[in-house]
């Protein structure tokens, strides 16, 4: 059966008036169950990160309530901040995939602001450690590296969302491993336990970044494809990095 084909507005184009009132043929899409067809998609995509922003909702909750009433203030507000960078990617993510969205112009925003969200999320996670686990200076300019390449990543999917999908990929991966200088300072201040989380997060990270580059094993599959992978590795990755931010916070509220 054909997809039903109607205008950008959602209305049939028998019924309408092809030359208008300014004699310009209305732009016609073609939609799918009335809604702006994206081509095959397995049947699981959006679902996985639908269920991580809710639960990222939840954890992220008691999280930070647990860092206002535990850490100072600063500190509590950078975990306040991972929390929320947690939810709006899961978030921002589930609604691009699984939202009945009519228009293509629509589809390319939240697109935009998909792929925009994963730097900003990666920026967020940095804080609490850089605030909690680094000396100030350290932590200023290491937060300062994280938050501008964020901002470069936003600027460059709001203003060219069609780049290569490898420059994308390679600004992720860069922003994410800009910690590595400070491993051992990190190992001093955090502890062995910690560095491994984040080590084993940004491993996954990087894994299922590479799946997402190299569209491995493809999209054609009926339940899980490349991108579902992809949403579970920053899932599993994302949980890994959230249990590291829990020891910091405890160690420094004297807890551990």
């Amino acid at each position: 059966m054909e997809p039903t084909r109607i205008s950008a507005e959602g209305r049939n184009p028998d019924f309408e008036n092809r030359g208008g009132e300014s004699g310009e043929a209305e732009p016609l899409i073609e939609l799918t169950h009335w809604v702006y067809d994206r081509g095959h998609r397995p049947s699981t995509r959006g679902w996985f990160h639908f269920f991580a922003a809710i639960l990222g909702v939840i954890a992220g909750s008691v999280l930070a309530t647990y860092a206002w009433m535990s850490i100072i203030w600063w500190q509590a507000l950078g975990v306040t901040l991972y929390a929320v960078g947690v939810v709006v990617l899961f978030g921002v993510s589930a609604a691009y995939h699984l939202g009945p969205w009519r228009r293509k112009k629509t589809v390319d925003w939240w697109r935009r602001a998909d792929h925009a969200t994963i730097a900003v999320f990666i920026a967020a996670t940095y804080t609490p450690f850089c605030l909690i686990a680094l000396p100030p200076q350290t932590a200023t300019w290491m937060l300062t590296l994280a938050w501008a390449g964020a901002l470069g990543s936003v600027i460059l999917n709001l203003v060219w969302i069609d780049h290569p999908r490898w420059l994308g990929t390679l600004v992720y991966l860069v922003i994410g491993w800009l910690i590595v200088p400070l491993v051992p300072q990190l190992l001093h201040n955090a502890g062995e336990a910690v560095l491994w989380l984040l080590l084993a997060g940004g491993i996954v990270y990087t894994l299922g970044a590479l799946v997402y580059a190299f569209r491995w094993p493809g999209r054609d599959a009926r339940w899980i494809g490349y991108h579902e992978l992809f949403h579970l590795a920053t899932i599993i990755a994302a949980v890994v990095h959230m249990v590291a931010v829990w020891m910091v916070v405890n160690q420094a509220a004297g807890v551990i």
